[in-house]
């Protein structure tokens, strides 16, 4: 059979044209008219009826023609789980046609006689199912579309969320004052997720310590047994923040809240929880930068009291170091000329750093010079310092040091060493002695201990060497101590430096040696006395 035959009724044309047709149908109701449309211009019922279905529970929909009571006639459309076309006998109708959809939909036509009074054939059911699958083609595009509407929709309503989460998150962030911070949260986020209203409880422990409501206050524990409601919270500083909305807004009165205002609510919360993080951290930050300069100045103060330069003593050359691990040591030296022509050395090295450390340091410095303006006693001054430190310390805190006095008219030393670890005696021959005669460290106990001295005499080329733990403890990469992998001695007694400060810079160099790029643990002191040959 040719198909352009003036006798075939349809052509290329009427295909494409109905195609087109059905496509541009903007909604269900226009895509039943348009189908009745085609429906009757190509195979001439004397009456269509044309139904829809959307699921199985539901009823079946008249879509065209429209004004008219044809429901009565669905009973017609036999039930079936799959397309079907019937031929029926009935007064109005001679075929019935289920036909299913995507989406679980199902179009249900009603066909009458033909206009010309003949029978529908087996061509005619050809063109039926050609047009039922134009239909659903076009029935799948429009619901493509019916969703990408409403997820363009979505999306636009996520991106305004997004843009007001991001917004009010800038905003509470510029707040300083915790309650207009959780008060503006509350607010945004009600507004947000289209809440009627909102509460935030504050807790700590089992106690509220405070409450906030938005717009204004309501029973919220009766809406929370009573009421749909959301909830989100969070932890910090030993307080736990918990949001609470009711009553979800819409055009058609209150619904339920859906998954994507729960996500708002818990971003809302995170926001608030990091909010707060923020301008605890920026508070702390200040106060660490006010007591950085506390420190800073506790520093400077403590720098003052290690001599820049030490004093000149005819026949002797002396230098000295202070290297501390951070802006606050604990280590102490210096050389205070005495009004009979005696010189006073110092080593000093307090348990621990920082200001605790930095306030026994100058206690110590203060009442040593305080002390030394008058005739003294070496071991009963010895004493009188372990009292005032005693009294000036915490439990954990005490200072061990090492305190020598030089007579360089006599070349005679008396040391007392209180705790501290050994002062070395080089003579001139390379024989080393040790000064250990004292007590404990100052500051342990408060009774009188009885402290004793040495008494030793000085002669050409002999040299004094008083250094602190951060000498002989400092560490490599493998953390072994400087003094257990070279001895302090074998450095001593291999010296050839000419003066004070080649063999400070000389132990320096060898201690930086060993170290490499280990952080320096501890502070390095440590004072050489030389006794010149001439």
């Amino acid at each position: 059979m040719n198909p352009d035959n003036e006798q075939f009724p349809l052509n290329r044309n009427t295909f494409r044209d109905s195609f087109k047709r059905l496509n541009r149908s903007k909604n269900l109701q226009e895509l039943g008219h348009n189908f009745h449309h085609l429906l009757n211009n190509t195979l001439h019922p004397s009456d269509t009826a044309i139904f829809f279905k959307e699921n199985a529970k539901d009823i079946w929909k008249l879509l065209c023609p429209e004004g008219k009571n044809y429901f009565e006639f669905t009973q017609l459309l036999t039930p079936d789980t799959e397309s079907k076309l019937s031929h029926i006998t009935h007064p109005v109708f001679k075929l019935s046609i289920i036909h299913y959809l995507a989406d679980s939909a199902k179009i249900g036509i009603l066909l009458g006689q033909k206009r010309d009074n003949s029978s529908y054939n087996s061509f005619d059911e050809i063109v039926l199912d050609f047009f039922l699958q134009q239909l659903s083609n076009a029935y799948q595009f429009y619901i493509t579309r019916k969703k990408e509407k409403q997820l363009v929709f979505e999306l636009n309503h996520s991106i305004l969320q997004l843009n007001s989460l991001i917004d009010t998150g800038i905003e509470i962030s510029r707040l300083q004052k915790s309650s207009q911070l959780l008060h503006l949260a509350l607010e945004r986020v009600v507004a947000l997720t289209n809440a009627s209203k909102g509460v935030l409880r504050v807790k700590s422990g089992n106690k509220v310590v405070e409450t906030i409501f938005f717009p204004s206050p309501f029973k919220a524990k009766k809406m929370e047994t009573t009421s749909p409601f959301i909830k989100s919270e969070f932890r910090f500083e030993k307080k736990i923040y918990r949001f609470n909305l009711f009553e979800k807004e819409s055009r058609d009165g209150y619904v339920k809240f859906d998954g994507t205002d729960q996500l708002l609510l818990d971003a809302f919360s995170r926001q608030v929880h990091a909010s707060l993080e923020n301008k605890y951290l920026y508070d702390q930050s200040l106060e660490k930068e006010r007591i950085d300069h506390e420190i800073s100045i506790a520093g400077t103060i403590q720098k003052r009291l290690i001599p820049e330069n030490l004093p000149d003593i005819k026949g002797y050359d002396l230098y000295g170091i202070n290297i501390p691990t951070k802006s606050i040591g604990g280590d102490y030296y210096d050389c205070i000329p005495l009004k009979d022509g005696r010189f006073m050395f110092i080593m000093a090295d307090v348990s621990g750093k920082g200001i605790a450390a930095s306030l026994l340091v100058s206690t110590l410095h203060a009442s040593i010079h305080a002390y030394v303006d008058g005739p003294f006693i070496l071991e009963a001054l010895v004493q009188q310092l372990n009292r005032i430190i005693y009294d000036a310390a915490t439990i954990d805190k005490y200072l061990t040091a090492v305190f020598s006095v030089l007579d360089p008219e006599k070349n005679e030393l008396v040391a007392v060493n209180a705790g501290h670890n050994p002062t070395y005696i080089l003579r001139h021959d390379k024989t080393l002695t040790e000064i250990t005669t004292g007590g404990i460290p100052l500051g342990m106990v408060r009774e009188a201990f009885p402290y004793e001295s040495s008494k030793l005499v000085l002669n050409p080329g002999d040299r004094i060497f008083f250094y602190t733990d951060g000498v002989t403890e400092a560490m490599n990469e493998r953390e072994e101590e400087y003094n257990n992998i070279k001895p302090i001695t074998n450095f001593l007694t291999a010296s050839t430096a000419a003066n004070a400060k080649i063999f400070i810079d000389d132990l320096m160099d060898d201690i930086d040696n060993f170290t490499g790029s280990t952080p320096q643990s501890d502070d390095i002191t440590a004072l050489i006395v030389m006794k010149n040959y001439s």
